[in-house]
């Protein structure tokens, strides 16, 4: 076991050195989270064992056959007109494991279209989507492996393009202790028909989470390494600079180097007194330190949320501060199908 889990941590390692972040690589809405209750949590909790679907769906290890039925709807209103809609379902099978299927739909609105001297010329639209099919098996209690196929699309006026990527992940699990690991490959995959005649790497990304739900307390903790496969995420901000009142010369303000290590880091906490109730926090360091500013003082990287039970439905709410221009609202509503259909077969049962 210890050498498959080598073989897959150095396949991930190795195919992850040409990664590039934002801006240098295409298919970028697939880093987006819908789901509320992740979204709550720093927008990454890939160790968080809940019985939620929509931890599974960014992290396909942790699902799990209790999972089987369960449907998660997700909306996010984003700046402007940019709308996100996700879907999500989950079925298990006996003797084969448990899957879910999928959908990412980001909708960025209306253009205006105008040729090289400024004439409008009507408007155009633009869209990105994922249709994504997750697959889960369980060794034992302690271990269990996922993987996700992802079916991309993307129009942008008259460019269109499809890709291929898939996601894989790893989960140890203490039960005794409350405490699970997870290492998950996300957006591994190519450009099969790219916009134009270049093609485009994708947004891969290596992650490594512990999270620990404490014995006397419902608190759960998790912290998240992000962005393993480059180690170094600062840049060269030409705003950042001071200059030195004696010699005048202009000094730039490079981040240090815990700095660097720092952005790497997303925190996390849940508190669920009871199956009812949670309420999340998060903090991302990384979006702080680039969308933050140095004239005030904002609350960028940071994110709250919860979530109620309401008869047989799950409602979450999480609030992302993203910059002072804007933040992301999302709504994550969460059911399992099969709860309906027991009670009907309870309700059959006793008229019988």
């Amino acid at each position: 076991m210890r050498r498959v889990l080598f073989i897959c941590a150095f396949t991930c390692i190795t195919y992850g050195i040409q990664a590039q972040l934002g801006g240098r690589s295409t298919y970028q809405f697939l880093n987006s989270i819908g789901s509320a209750r992740v979204a709550g949590q720093g927008s990454n909790a890939i160790a968080n064992t809940a019985e939620d679907l929509n931890f599974a769906l960014y992290n396909p290890s942790l699902l799990r056959e209790e999972m089987s039925g369960q449907f998660s709807f997700s909306a996010v209103d984003y700046v402007s007109d940019i709308g996100f809609l996700d879907l999500a379902y989950a079925r298990h099978f006996d003797s084969v494991g448990t899957f879910f299927a999928h959908l990412q739909y980001f909708s960025y609105g209306e253009f205006d279209r105008a040729n090289v001297i400024g004439i409008r010329q009507g408007t155009f639209s633009a869209n990105d989507m994922a249709m994504n099919f997750g697959y889960a098996y369980h060794l034992d209690s302690t271990w269990s492996f996922g993987a996700t196929m992802k079916f991309i699309n993307s129009v942008y006026d008259t460019y269109n393009s499809w890709g291929l990527a898939w996601d894989a992940g790893i989960t140890y699990q203490i039960p005794a202790r409350r405490i699970a690991m997870a290492l998950v490959m996300r957006n591994a995959g190519f450009q099969a028909d790219p916009y134009s005649d270049t093609r485009e790497s994708l947004p891969f990304e290596l992650q490594f989470g512990i999270s620990n739900r404490f014995e006397h307390m419902p608190l759960r903790w998790q912290i998240t390494l992000e962005q393993l496969e480059t180690f170094d995420l600062r840049y060269r901000d030409p705003n950042q600079f001071t200059v030195n009142q004696f010699t005048g010369e202009v000094e730039e303000n490079f981040p240090s180097i815990w700095n660097n290590l720092l952005r790497h880091v997303v925190i996390g906490f849940e508190f669920a007194p009871s199956e009812s109730f949670n309420i999340q926090f998060g903090y991302n360091f990384r979006k702080r330190e680039e969308l933050n500013l140095a004239t005030r003082r904002t609350v960028a990287g940071f994110s709250v949320g919860g979530g109620i039970k309401i008869y047989k439905f799950y409602l979450h709410y999480s609030r992302n501060m993203y910059h002072i221009a804007g933040s992301a609202n999302q709504i994550s509503l969460r059911t399992n199908f099969t709860s309906f259909k027991s009670k009907g077969k309870d309700r059959k049962a006793k008229a019988e």
